[in-house]
């Protein structure tokens, strides 16, 4: 539809055209030539309207293409999900869509025509102040990371774009800001940061040893406590290979190799969830035993390995004697403290076992039991000293009298059990016994006497005991029928 400026145009063109035709005429007449013809006047009138209408035409489908441009901006602006906020060159709101009211709280007629500077903090007012400069001077500031304030007085985090508007003339009029809510995606980047940097503490406080290395095998990461336990300081081995600071020379090939299966598997054999020991390397060459805990992250599309090392020297060396300790403890239960013998408890354990493998293979044990002649008047003679140095002497010859499958065995006070495990041939024991006898009664040389001791000796043979008190029981009666059948000699002479 044609509007009435256009309606008017179009007539004072064809108004134009007919003064022109006339004038044409009247110069035709003057100068005695013909007159003009009617559909020739017609068909200039038709020449000259067209083109006027096709001129017309032109203006108003520009016209008609600018308002449309406008109308689908205005459509943009008015849903677009980020704030589109207009403002005057001094500063001064003159638009502002439904996002920013969303945003913002502030209903469009309660804020155009306020102060930009009031959706800035309190203490941020110049803010805005030093930005309209430059953005007068034709400036463009992409993503502008700040706080503003909400109509309830709560801050938000934005990210705004502040771009000038100018004129046909190229003129800045106007300032154009372009915001979008990151108040939640900050928060999470803040929080994330202070993780970062608690980690990042606890990491460095760490009492354990943290060595990261890349894909390359090239050490990433080694806190302070690496420091401490290797020698190495964090810029001396940022970078370098692993294998060459912490893997001794002898130990590289498996780590190699190691290292290629994580790489190609993406799992490492190590990584059971328990940790485990290895042996790493100081600075200054020596072994440094570690116990480690190994996990497998991804860093921007790259493996990284991690371990936490812990210096367990001391810890071994804790075990270590705990268990010498503990190994004592069980010597001390089932030995005697002065002479080192098998007690009466390891005797009948070993007895037991014995008898029960006669009766698998059909061999004979043999029990022998000694007892010590007049050993009480030594100890009221020379005291409990000598009396021990006796008894020590005397358990030694005995266990060098024996095999290695025999036990010695001291039950206590001067008594003694030899335990003659698979003994092939019962009368056998006459000649054993004599041995014994001979390597036993030779004098003892002793600080305050010579000493000859002298021996009370009986046996019993597992075929006719067939339990383990029994046999025993049987020994000590030979043993006193024995000593009951002689005459003890001379047990102490002068040293």
């Amino acid at each position: 539809m044609i509007k009435p400026f256009d309606r008017a145009w179009l007539f004072l063109s064809v108004l134009l055209a007919l003064v022109v035709l006339a004038s044409i005429d009247v110069y035709w007449l003057l100068t005695d030539g013909p007159i003009t013809p009617p559909e020739v006047i017609f068909a200039g009138i038709v020449a000259v309207g067209g083109t006027v209408i096709g001129l017309l035409a032109l203006h108003y489908w520009r016209q008609r293409r600018t308002v449309s441009a406008s109308a689908r901006l205005a459509a943009i602006v008015q849903w677009c999900d980020d704030a589109v906020i207009g403002l005057s060159m001094d500063g001064v709101i003159d638009s502002w869509n439904p996002s920013a009211e969303r945003i913002f709280g502030y209903r469009a007629e309660e804020i155009i025509g306020r102060h930009g500077s009031l959706l800035l903090p309190e203490d941020e007012p110049e803010r805005a102040m030093g930005l309209l400069p430059r953005i007068a001077d034709g400036e463009v500031l992409l993503n502008q990371e700040s706080s503003y304030v909400r109509k309830d007085g709560r801050l938000i985090e934005m990210s705004a774009s502040v771009s000038p508007v100018k004129d046909r003339t190229g003129t800045v009029v106007g300032v154009a800001v372009v915001g979008r809510d990151i108040t939640e995606q900050a928060t999470e980047h803040r929080m994330l940061a202070e993780q970062r940097q608690r980690l990042s503490r606890i990491i460095e406080t760490a009492g354990d040893a943290l060595v990261s290395m890349d894909s390359d095998g090239a050490i990433t990461e080694w806190n302070t406590a690496a420091q401490r336990t290797f020698g190495w300081p964090a810029a001396q081995v940022i970078g370098r290979p692993l294998r060459d600071v912490l893997i001794q020379p002898q130990d590289r090939a498996a780590h190699d190799a190691g290292f290629a299966r994580l790489l190609r598997t993406r799992v490492p054999t190590l990584a059971t969830g328990d940790p485990i020991r290895v042996v790493a390397r100081h600075r200054d060459g020596r072994d440094v035993p570690v116990e480690m805990k190994l996990w497998i992250t991804e860093h921007n599309g790259r493996m990284e390995a991690n371990a936490f090392l812990r210096d367990i020297t001391a810890q071994q060396q804790m075990e270590a004697e705990r268990s010498r300790y503990e190994a004592r403890l069980a010597h001390m239960a089932t030995h005697d403290t002065l002479t080192d013998l098998p007690n009466r408890a390891l005797l009948m354990d070993r007895l037991t076992m014995a008898l029960n493998r006669t009766r698998r293979t059909g061999r004979t044990v043999t029990l022998l039991y000694l007892d010590l002649d007049r050993f009480k008047e030594v100890n009221d003679t020379f005291g409990h000293a000598i009396g021990d140095a006796l008894l020590t002497t005397v358990a030694s010859r005995l266990r060098q009298c024996v095999r290695p499958s025999d036990t010695v065995a001291r039950l206590g006070g001067d008594e003694f059990v030899i335990l003659c495990d698979d003994q092939a041939k019962p009368e056998d024991v006459t000649t054993i016994v004599s041995r014994l006898t001979s390597a036993v009664c030779r004098p003892i040389s002793l600080p305050s006497a010579v000493l000859v001791p002298e021996l009370s000796v009986g046996h019993a043979n597992s075929g006719d005991h067939p339990t383990a008190d029994e046999l025993l029981g049987a020994a000590d009666a030979a043993m006193y029928a024995h000593k009951r059948s002689r005459r003890p000699g001379v047990l102490v002479t002068d040293g």
